[in-house]
């Protein structure tokens, strides 16, 4: 990257080739050295900026992300991607949209909403060193049902007509370390493929060997509601922890079932709701939540 002055002399000699061409025969286009001038002259203007990684990101840093339902944490990716790389094509002049990079630092299911931290430039790369911390989620299930899904968008694999009498011994049990079987319908591999993928080929557990994993629970609590068969959960669990296991294995415990009908992540890396920007926000709103994560954290590219 050069610096300022060097390119603000680049920028002066460009000038003096522009007005060259004009008394002289060369072979350089003037409107071609305009671009080239205005497109050098926005880079370092934009690589000034504290936490530039790059001249197409012009801030790199975490951006907690309020995300709406029936998006896939892929598609606010892309999305944001998209704002970002729309404003640097028109900042910089190009045909095409400049690459940037942006990535999520834990998926969210489609059917959750709550807090989705993305990393934009070389934000991508220290994610992991701010969000490896516990996460806090809000969720409800129906003691009706269980699906193949293990929420709303699957199909209805069992029923129950128990009620639900929670048992603050059996809850205790949930607590601290424990062993999850992860979802079939999860992104996780096996042999190869993605569960999600081997169970929309009609597999389910009896043909897919899918070990227990520890994960840990280190808040619960769960509450009735005005609906016998409705159940609201609050809990703080560590990285890889799945809730719609967590509440099909609550639910066995008490010899019914469970679906999971609502989750809202509410905490992730220390971000809260409140700290959180709307999906439709402008590339300029996201740098300037970069900025001010960037100053909180301490965050130094």
């Amino acid at each position: 990257m050069f610096t300022r002055n060097a390119t603000l002399i680049l920028y002066t000699i460009i000038v003096v080739m522009i007005s060259l061409t004009h008394s002289f025969e060369i072979g350089f286009s003037r409107s071609a050295l305009r671009r080239t001038a205005t497109k050098m002259f926005s880079v370092v203007e934009s690589s000034s900026e504290k936490g530039v990684s790059e001249p197409n990101c012009k801030v790199s840093g975490l951006v907690p992300i309020l995300k709406p339902t029936n998006w896939t944490s892929q598609d606010v990716v892309a999305f944001v991607r998209k704002t970002l790389e729309m404003e640097a094509k028109n900042r910089l002049g190009t045909k095409k949209r400049p690459k940037i990079k942006v990535g999520h630092g834990g998926t969210l299911d489609p059917l959750a909403t709550g807090v989705l931290v993305l990393g934009i430039g070389k934000g991508t790369k220290v994610m992991g060193s701010y969000l490896s911390g516990p996460k806090s989620y809000v969720a409800e299930f129906s003691t009706l049902y269980e699906t193949d899904t293990l929420d709303t968008e699957g199909k209805v694999v069992k029923t129950s007509e128990k009620d639900l009498v929670l048992d603050e011994k059996v809850l205790e049990t949930f607590r601290g370390e424990i062993m999850q079987k992860p979802p079939m319908y999860s992104a996780l591999r096996k042999d190869g493929k993605r569960l999600y993928e081997l169970a929309r080929e009609g597999k389910d557990y009896e043909d897919v060997d899918v070990p227990e994993r520890p994960v840990v629970v280190h808040e619960l609590r769960v509450e009735g509601t005005d609906d016998l068969r409705k159940f609201k959960m609050e809990c703080v669990v560590g990285g890889g922890t799945y809730i719609r296991s967590l509440i099909r294995d609550i639910a066995y415990a008490h010899e019914t079932v469970g679906t999971m009908t609502m989750l809202e992540r509410t905490v992730a890396g220390g971000f809260g709701i409140e700290d959180c920007i709307s999906l439709r926000c402008s590339a300029e709103e996201i740098y300037e939540k970069a900025r001010e994560v960037n100053e909180e954290k301490g965050i130094e590219f």
